[in-house]
Order: structure tokens, then sequence, then C-alpha cells
């Protein structure tokens, strides 16, 4: 492929030569490559123009001028949208159906709960998000939430090639913003809900969700279907913004209106009884997933599989089937008597505040909850955690997060400002095996903040470490124990 393959006609160059490959990162430069530069927050690809040019770049692409330079260098106006623009021509191979799905709370449930009913109904599908790439195909993990635009189009590349037809995105704010998701023709774009989070980027609840707004006023394609859970007035406010757009709104949620009606939910100790209404028609359904907010990402994931061309009533009787995503709601059931651990990936207020709540209404004995909360995050959100802890638990253990390079007492005493009468104990493996030691029958232990992660982050260093690891190797120690 030349240069001139990966450009509009307005941004064609006198020198054409052949292209080996495309970044962002100097470091991966070799050779035949094209040098993308983004500034970011903290490190300006710019800097790195010299020493991309040294390790072979052919050509330069930049938002800002260039002194001297030794190859083609292509002014545009957003490098962050020239990454995706050439990503997507590099890699053009796509698969049938490309879905989204954005909110704070819920993304990964959701994704995950499309994904199985696809793969239920016997169509070749896979997710992207949170925990990673997933299909019956292919595994790999992903650094963030939503990849760069670079590497998603390869995964999406790669997908293709293993004839994966449907694919399920997670929308990071972060990834609408900076364009990741930008040239994907996205077919059906979800919306959960929307409360406190990333304060620390985007500075206002009114930028945030302006961020995520663009999912469907801007990406989601003229034809499509944005279906949008309705009972919060963020998702009222999308259905009003793009009610001129040429497109299919489905609307979700407890409100009479909702195209799909939660009718009732019975919340039991296995998991749920959901009665749902679309069109007419009443569906009753067991879910073996803990919490009416997990039935409202189950009632999502069948709206959306039912946008992409699923009958509704497939979708919604594809719900019993339905397993927790990895760190949502695992629950984790005790050998020696009948308490259980739950893990789950709560990490703002309103998640915290509202697994909370679910446990509380299902256990008969006492609550207990082991949290922190992560460094150089909105720090805002410390306090409100600390609240809900307070508000719904019995015993309230707080501990480590992702530091990060923050000071970790220092966070935990903002948390404590919350509730007050919390523990305090700054290793997390030791304040979860405490935890597990005080349960008696019918307790409930929670493990909020790190769900799926198998890493702690500590000032600079990355450390292996799994709330769900920890909990199992604790109980086979208690086990090995009692058969001594």
């Amino acid at each position: 492929m030349h240069l001139s393959d990966l450009l509009t006609s307005d941004h064609q160059t006198a020198v054409n030569p052949i292209v080996t490959g495309i970044s962002s990162d100097s470091r991966q430069i070799s050779n035949g490559f094209v040098f993308i530069a983004i500034k970011g927050t903290s490190i300006d690809g710019n800097q790195f123009i010299d020493d991309a040019i040294s390790k072979g770049a052919v050509a330069i692409i930049t938002d800002q001028d260039v002194a001297d330079p030794q190859v083609p260098v292509i002014r545009v106006d957003d490098s962050r949208l020239a990454l995706a623009q050439i990503a997507s021509r590099l890699y053009s191979k796509k698969p049938n159906l490309l879905a989204t799905v954005t909110g704070t709370n819920g993304k990964t449930s959701v994704a995950e709960f499309v994904r199985q009913i696809w793969q239920r109904m016997g169509w070749q599908a896979s997710s992207i998000g949170t925990l990673g790439v997933r299909s019956g195909r292919m595994e790999m993990p992903m650094p963030l939430t939503t990849p760069d635009a670079l590497m998603l189009h390869q995964a999406l590349g790669q997908l293709c090639e293993s004839n994966i037809s449907h694919v399920i995105l997670e929308a990071s704010s972060h990834g609408i913003e900076q364009h990741r998701l930008s040239q994907l023709p996205v077919a059906v774009a979800g919306f959960t809900n929307l409360t406190r989070d990333h304060l620390d980027h985007h500075k206002t609840i009114e930028a945030y969700f302006a961020a995520k707004l663009r999912l469907f006023t801007d990406l989601l394609i003229d034809g499509g279907t944005a279906v949008i859970n309705t009972d919060n007035d963020y998702g009222k406010t999308i259905v009003k913004a793009i009610s001129d757009r040429q497109i299919r709104i489905i609307t979700v949620g407890y409100n009479a209106d909702a195209d799909f009606q939660i009718i009732e939910n019975e919340n039991l100790p296995w998991g749920q009884l959901i009665t749902v209404k679309h069109d007419g028609h009443n569906y009753k359904v067991p879910l073996a997933l803990l919490g009416s907010f997990q039935g409202e990402n189950a009632v999502l994931a069948a709206a959306m599989a039912h946008a992409s061309g699923l009958s509704a009533t497939h979708a919604l009787l594809s719900l019993p089937y339905l397993m927790p995503a990895n760190g949502r709601m695992h629950s984790i059931f005790l050998s020696h008597n009948t308490a259980r651990v739950v893990v789950d990936y709560a990490h703002t207020p309103d998640a915290l505040d509202t697994v909370l709540k679910t446990l509380r209404e299902v256990v008969q004995g006492k609550l207990y909850v082991v949290f922190g909360c992560g460094g150089n995050r909105d720090k805002g959100k410390r306090v409100e955690m600390g609240k809900s802890a307070a508000t719904w638990a019995d015993h309230v253990i707080v501990t480590d997060d992702n530091p990060r390079n923050e000071d970790p007492a220092a966070i935990r005493a903002d948390i404590m400002t919350g509730c007050p009468d919390a523990e305090n104990m700054a290793d997390r493996a030791k304040a979860i095996s405490y935890a597990i030691n005080q349960l008696d029958n019918e307790d409930i232990l929670l493990i909020a903040g790190k769900g799926h992660e198998n890493q702690q982050l500590i000032g600079n260093e990355t450390l292996p470490f799994s709330d769900e690891g920890t909990v199992r190797a604790i109980l086979r120690t208690q086990a090995v124990g009692e058969i001594a």
C-alpha cells in the first residue's frame, strides 16, 4: 500500500512512498511506517517526530507545524481523527454488524449479554471492551475499555477474518471524545444510564454527558437503531436530541411508555424474576443475575439484540440463560457455612450504592463491604462512596484500590469522611481475609471496585492482584485447615 492510498484527495503529497504500517507510538516505528503525532494529556507525540524519522518513518501526520521536515508532513486539523480515518482504510474489513453501548454503569454487562444472546441464536459474535476481545474463536486482552482507533480496527479486521459477523463494543466517554470509534459503521447504539464519573477528565457532568451523546448524534449511522433506557433524565434527553434523525428509537425501562417495559422485578436469593411487556405481550422470565439493575441491563441487551435482527420473543426468552460478566455481581459461596462473597466492579458512587442496596434486600444475615477508591481520579466521589457504604452495610472496611501515584492513606482518609466508623486496613488482601473470617451463616461480603482486574497499581508498579483469586486462595486455605 502507498501513502496516497491512506490519504484523502486534499492531503496528497508529491512523494508517494510504500507504507508498511502506521503508529502513534514512536517506539513502534520501523522502516516504512507512518507516524501520527498526537498530543495527549501528559505526553505530546510531536516531541518524538525526529525519533520516529530516525527509526524509518516515511511520513508524519500532525496537527502542528513541523520545522525542516525530512519526510512528507501531512498537516491535519485533528490527529486523533486522522488516526481513525487512516486505520479504517488500512484495515478495511469489518464484521457485518457493529453495535455499541455507552453509559456510566452497565456497559460491560450489556455487551456480554448481547454477545451471549447472539451466540445462543447461532450467530458468530464477539464483544470488545473492559474484558478485552471475547468470542468463541478469539480471546485477547485490551488496555482500555474502548481501544485506540488503530488497535480497534486491527481487532475488527482479525474478527472478520475469523468469520465473526456480529460485534458489540463498549463506548467510553474518552473513546468517543478522542475519535476512537470514528469511521465505524455503528448500526445499533445502546444507552444504560449516566451518573458521576470521570470528572477528573471532563470537569463537569454536562461535558461528560456531551461526550456520551455524540455516539447517537454523530456516530450512529443513518438508518440505525438507538436503544435507550429512559428511566433517567439523560436517556430522555438523548431521545429528544435524536428525534429528527433518520433512525429507529427503542426505549427501555419501567416507565409506562417504554417499548420494552419492565412491569415487575422480584429480587430473590438466587437471582430475580422479571416481567417485561413488549408489543402487547407479557414475558415472565427468571434471571440468574443478582440485582434489579442487572435486570435492566439484561432487558436493554435483549432490546439491542432485537434491534440487530432477532425477534423480540427469541431475545427475551434467551435471558434465563445469561451468565454474569466476569467480576460483575459474581458470587462465591463458602464451604463451611451459608455465607457468600460477591465480587463486583462497582467503582462509582451510584454503582456502589445500587449494589449495596440490592444486597441489602436479599441478605438474611449481616452485610459486609470491602472497598477503596482509585488514585489520580475524581476525588469528589470518595466521600459519596463512603456515605453509601455506611448507609447500607453493617460493617465497612476501607482498603486500597489502585492508589497509583497518590498517598494511599490520604485516599482512605477521604473515603472515611463519609464512613467514620469504618475500619481502615491498607493491605487489600488482609482486608479481604479479615472480612471473610467475620462471616457467619447467611452473611454477605461485597468486595467492590476491581471486579475482573488482575493487577493493582501502586506508585509506578503494576502488581498481580485479583479479588476473586484472593478470595479463592483464602477459602482453599480454610478448607485445608478444616480437613487437617
